[in-house]
């Protein structure tokens, strides 16, 4: 059986198991990359972002899609918060379901590129050369991030995707050489290269567990109790060993190992971080590293000895230690080698356990400056939720990338930050403050209390999760089916919040509220107490 037939498999059965995709006004084989490559290449955005970074038809000018990120975030605006400490990174795809890599089709892609990075070219002159509007407005956006990013002296960066079904990944001299005069870009903007072919593709659907190998300097700790659920294991690791164990092939480090880690990796540049790279750098001061540094906590499904100090970890998290393991990542860059005396000291957890998985990370974080939304996670509401969606065929994702690591994908697979977007719409009639500030959502135990709350009936989380994904589907067969113009389909596709709100009062004004053995029915058009369940 060819690579080509499995991979139209796999195709077939993201499209069977998420119907709602068949109102998708946008390539099939373009989607379906972009769903494959979300998890390990695009942080594991929401599915409307993911489909919405999709360009259309015609006038793409080479860029089948493209997503602009910040220290991992997805940029959405001109607005995106960025500083000297940011990392901007730009990923723009090309994706054929061709045979083989051309070299025009680069070519064109290069071209798309370069127009939009030529600051001098107007928008207007970019339409009259036949950009469609997702090109202009990512043209736009592209570029006001970049400039925001050069006044600021962030980190910007381009990463290029060249996606196919060839069977064998062989590059044209052609497509090298034009790699070369993009790298060499006049903006001096720094540019990585990818080119996937089918088995790539294929491996990206894969659903298997994920280990890692890691070796004590000596005999560790042992920490075992009868009737104690967990267990794990305790001691010193050379930090040139603890490095080489969490980078990938390409030498990477595997940032996904960090995401069970609340508290977001602040950037090299930070104060507390350049102290701690200069501390591992310094043959002195790295003998006594592990007394200055609280080390590492790493969770794993399962912990196996494999003989010599050294243990497998099955589906690892680092749930503290996120800026230790990455400013060693960075000294280690820097120097090639740390200084041998540098250990780490570093505790693995062995749990299945989901609800003493989410406590140890609370508990590791709970002194750290953390992103507001990401110990709300771990609140009794939040886990309710969660066990009550599950039973409908909704996974709510209170714990970034949870569900989708099991290989669950599309509209059915909610986030913590969407989910607020959408009670806060529903419930409360906010739908541009959902749709622009989000994130203040989880600012106050206030605002949070109008959204998350114990006495509220889960059934309303239910209702809305529905209705948004309703809405979803109804508006895009609705760009599918009929002809707009650009401004109208780009009204329309961003308008999903918008409808939410007028769909759930026109429809909750019409129904019966039971209190007690009172039956009535209200208007549903201002604010409803979520802490009164009717």
């Amino acid at each position: 059986m060819s690579l080509k037939i499995l991979l139209d498999d796999q195709i077939e059965k993201l499209f069977e198991d998420n119907p709602e995709l068949a109102t998708v006004n946008k390539n099939k084989f373009e989607i379906a990359v972009s769903a494959f490559s979300n998890l390990h290449y695009l942080y594991g955005i929401e599915f409307d972002d993911l489909i919405d970074g999709i360009m259309g038809e015609g006038g793409d000018e080479g860029i089948d899609h493209c997503y602009i990120f910040c220290n991992g975030v997805l940029v959405k605006d001109e607005n995106h918060p960025i500083n000297k400490e940011s990392h901007i990174k730009v990923k723009f795809f090309q994706t054929k379901k061709e045979s083989g890599f051309s070299a025009n089709g680069f070519k064109n892609l290069k071209e798309g590129i370069e127009e939009i990075f030529n600051l001098e070219l107007g928008l207007d002159k970019l339409q009259q050369i036949g950009a469609n509007q997702d090109i202009l407005d990512t043209a736009d956006l592209i570029r006001k991030i970049f400039r925001k990013s050069s006044r600021e002296r962030a980190k910007f960066t381009c990463e290029v995707y060249y996606v196919t079904a060839a069977p064998d990944i062989n590059i044209p001299e052609k497509i090298s050489h034009l790699q070369e005069e993009l790298e060499k870009n006049n903006l001096n903007i720094p540019f990585e290269f990818e080119y996937w072919g089918a088995q790539k593709l294929l491996d990206l659907t894969e659903r298997v567990d994920e280990s890692i190998e890691l070796k004590f300097s000596s005999q560790p700790l042992e920490i075992k109790e009868r009737g104690v659920d967990i267990s794990g294991f305790t001691g010193f690791i050379s930090g040139n060993d603890l490095i080489t164990a969490l980078k990938d092939e390409n030498g990477e480090f595997k940032s996904h190992l960090t995401e069970g880690n609340v508290r977001f990796f602040l950037g090299e540049d930070k104060k507390i971080n350049s102290s701690i790279i200069e501390s591992a750098k310094d043959p002195d001061k790295a003998q006594n590293f592990w007394a200055m540094n609280n080390g590492l906590t790493i969770i794993g499904d399962s912990i196996e000895p494999l003989g010599n100090n050294e243990y497998s970890v099955v589906n690892p998290q680092i749930v503290n230690g996120c800026q230790t393991v990455h400013c060693l990542y960075y000294a280690q860059i820097e120097i090639e080698s740390l200084p041998d005396a540098l250990k780490v000291f570093v505790k693995l957890v062995n749990t299945e356990n989901l609800e003493v998985q989410t406590d140890i990370i609370s508990a590791t974080n709970s002194q750290n400056p953390v992103k507001s939304a990401s110990l709300k996670a771990n609140d009794n509401i939040q886990r309710n939720i969660e066990k009550y969606l599950k039973e409908v065929g909704i996974y709510y994702e209170r714990r970034e990338n949870y569900y989708k690591r099991q290989g669950y994908t599309g509209n059915k697979v909610i986030g913590l930050l969407k989910m607020a977007q959408i009670i806060h719409t529903v419930v409360n009639k906010e739908s541009v403050v959902a749709i622009n500030d989000a994130s203040t959502l989880f600012e106050s135990q206030g605002k949070y209390d109008i959204i998350f709350h114990d006495n509220a009936d889960y059934d309303i989380y239910k209702f809305a999760s529905v209705l948004y994904q309703k809405i979803w589907s109804i508006k895009n067969s609705d760009i599918r089916s009929n002809t707009y113009s650009d401004k109208e389909r780009s009204l329309i596709s961003k308008g999903g919040f918008v409808f939410l709100h007028i769909m759930s009062s026109l429809m909750m004004s019409r129904a019966l509220y039971k209190f007690g053995n009172t039956e009535t029915s209200s208007e549903q058009t201002t604010r409803i107490d979520i802490t009164a369940p009717a």
